[in-house]
């Protein structure tokens, strides 16, 4: 088990320069985001701000910009978050997150507020830089948790103008869908170790809740442990898969009969026939994946208080 111990704040100052990457499809209003960015820098500090306006760009303007940076900023949900951090893996420049999204848990889970203001202040003012593992793929690095079957599916059929006008509640009606559907013929390799399910959902998590903050699948689920934690549901038909998300809901998600717990540094996924496959609520193709962590890969910006003594805002 590998862990990084807390690195003390950061200074920034006069000739320091800040990139902002912004999604402007997050439930905030970017120019009042950057306004209370500009109040709370001190004087002569450069707010370098660059908008997505596809998906995806996240990654390549954080990519192509952090040269010199004194600090990267993310302003979006979940996925937005991950794609920013991708530019900052085993690298000295530090990740601020502004929280814009519909569930925002790797923010939360962090006890990162979700006031702007209040995120703002955290940058500037007192803080600690934590390190995180990431999760990685081909495709992209995850933060929080990545996923085949119902949790894609769900993701898939979202509605983004809902998601925007509503935050979690309009994944509900996906969710109703999405436990009609049959589950796959999965085949889940944890560190070598093949196991055949038939199963409706494979969950590799880095984080420790699912669509909500306040459903937390288990205990025992670090973003600091250097380990990826498996889950995978076998559950029979929606009555079953239903008692299984239930569960999940009161953090006893690996005590269902219908839930295999696997934990590892490597994980393979695949399943007949294919499912989308979600990174941080973000669908990015689909199986065959293959999922490795990257222990302590992030340096994050979190609040001084530690997090068993920081009130969480759900």
């Amino acid at each position: 088990m590998t862990r990084f111990a807390d690195e003390e704040r950061i200074q920034i100052g006069r000739g320091d320069r800040l990139l902002v990457v912004a999604n402007p499809a997050t439930r905030r209003d970017i120019r009042a985001v950057i306004a209370a960015l500009r109040d709370a820098a001190p004087d002569g500090v450069e707010i370098d701000v660059r908008i997505t306006t596809r998906a995806g760009e996240a990654r390549e303007l954080a990519a192509s910009h952090a040269e010199g940076a004194r600090l990267i900023v993310a302003v979006g949900g979940d996925g937005t978050v991950a794609e920013v951090a991708s530019a900052v893996v085993h690298k000295e420049i530090p990740l601020a997150i502004l929280p814009g999204g519909s569930t925002n848990i790797i923010a939360r889970e962090l006890r990162i507020p979700t006031r702007v203001a209040d995120g703002a202040a955290l940058i500037f003012g007192p803080h600690r830089v934590r390190r995180i593992d990431a999760g990685w793929s081909e495709r992209r690095i995850f933060l929080h948790m990545a996923g085949a079957g119902f949790d894609s599916r769900l993701f898939a059929r979202s509605n983004s103008a809902w998601k925007r006008r509503v935050g979690w509640l309009a994944y509900l009606p996906a969710a109703v869908r999405a436990l009609l559907d049959r589950p796959s013929t999965m085949r889940i390799t944890v560190d070598g170790t093949e196991h055949l399910a038939k199963s409706p959902l494979v969950l590799v998590a880095n984080g420790k809740s699912i669509v909500h903050p306040a459903m937390k699948l288990a205990r025992g689920i670090s973003k600091a442990d250097g380990l990826l934690d498996v889950f995978i549901v076998t559950a029979n038909g929606p009555v079953q898969l239903a008692k299984v998300l239930v569960q999940a809901a009161t953090r006893r998600l690996d005590r269902s009969p219908y839930v295999d717990r696997l934990r590892g540094v490597e994980i393979a996924l695949d399943a007949e026939p294919h499912l989308p496959v979600q990174f941080d609520g973000d669908v990015d193709g689909e199986t065959p994946v293959a999922l490795r962590v990257l222990p302590g890969a992030i340096r994050v910006i979190v609040p001084e208080i530690p997090e068993k003594h920081h009130p969480a805002v759900f």
